[in-house]
């Protein structure tokens, strides 16, 4: 499928009057703020919005104004003649809702920044240079005619400051820092914000985290840890998300690359991914159904979660080896 441009985005959603906004399972805020962003700027615009994910929200997000707005469903009344999926690199990483897209019934609006995006949609508007699916979205919402200010401009940049670690990965731009003034100009909150999405922290989040550096283990550049579904429903936490993990596991001096397996409780394990400058998770996240950036990336994977660890971590020393084997 080929690239669109952001006039002929901006044509198909002005035509439709019922809009289904989907995004991907294991949510994070990118994905949670940028949906909840453009729902509120197409109510704006008096359109019929619903915005779905298939799976529950981290804790980090409760605080966006419209959080109530996101659905497990579609309502039984509600057909949509345009589904919007945001921040999603492929059809299967939208659960349920993938069906949407699959169906046919409806062309499918693709807006992700992930570098391996498939095109599923009928108009693909992908860019990997983009720091964050809200970096698209702040000049779509403009392109639209909607003020960035209230609702859209608090959950956008909610959205951008928790993909960016608040402007301080390698793929932020001269461009993300100007739609990043843009929302501050518009009356975002970036302090409060940048606060409650990457330093407030519940109390069982911690408790998660505890359980995963109780198990993590170093070798050969990798550092990984894990949480079955025993341990956590023995400590009440199969409810708590454990976001953040991967990176803390990534601060160590001696990590190159992290991950994070969560036996989830429809039994996959969901594998979070993150690396330091000059490797490619992604590539091993994409070749096990999953996708993201070269740094941060992730999958879903189906089997015992030891053999799923085992398989994945020599797939992950053998990039670091080969890396260390380059540069001789």
């Amino acid at each position: 499928m080929q690239q669109t441009t952001l006039s002929k985005v901006v044509q198909s959603l002005r035509a439709a009057d019922r809009i289904a906004i989907v995004t991907h399972i294991s949510p994070d805020p990118d994905a949670i703020g940028s949906a909840l962003g453009l729902t509120h700027a197409l109510l704006a615009l008096g359109k019929q919005v619903v915005p779905l994910v298939d799976d529950d929200l981290p804790e980090t997000v409760n605080f966006l104004p419209g959080v109530e707005l996101m659905q497990r469903e579609l309502p039984p009344n509600f057909t949509p003649d345009l589904v919007v999926s945001l921040d999603a690199s492929d059809v299967e990483r939208l659960g349920a809702h993938g069906a949407l897209v699959l169906s046919g019934q409806q062309p499918v609006l693709n807006i992700d920044h992930h570098v391996t995006n498939l095109s599923f949609g009928s108009l693909n508007y992908v860019d990997a240079t983009a720091a964050a699916t809200a970096e698209l979205l702040v000049p779509l919402v403009e392109e639209l005619g909607v003020p960035l200010d209230g609702a859209v401009a608090t959950c956008l940049a909610a959205a951008l400051v928790s993909d960016t670690r608040s402007f301080s990965i390698p793929s932020v731009t001269a461009r993300t820092l100007q739609v990043g003034a843009r929302l501050l100009e518009a009356g975002a909150d970036l302090s409060d914000i940048t606060n409650r999405i990457l330093n407030q922290r519940t109390y069982d989040s911690l408790r998660v985290w505890h359980l995963g550096l109780e198990r993590m283990k170093l070798e050969d550049g990798v550092i990984w840890t894990s949480l079955p579904y025993k341990d956590r429903k023995e400590r009440g936490l199969l409810n708590t998300e454990s976001q953040g993990l991967s990176n803390l596991l990534l601060s160590v001096d001696e990590a190159m690359i992290s991950a994070v397996f969560t036996e989830r409780t429809d039994g996959q394990i969901d594998v979070s991914f993150r690396a330091v400058p000059g490797f490619d998770v992604a590539s091993v996240a994409l070749a096990l159904g999953g996708g993201g950036h070269p740094l941060a990336a992730g999958c879903l994977l189906e089997g015992d979660l030891d053999e799923m660890v085992n398989m994945v971590v020599a797939q992950l020393k053998a990039q670091v080896a080969e890396r260390i084997a380059e540069e001789g």
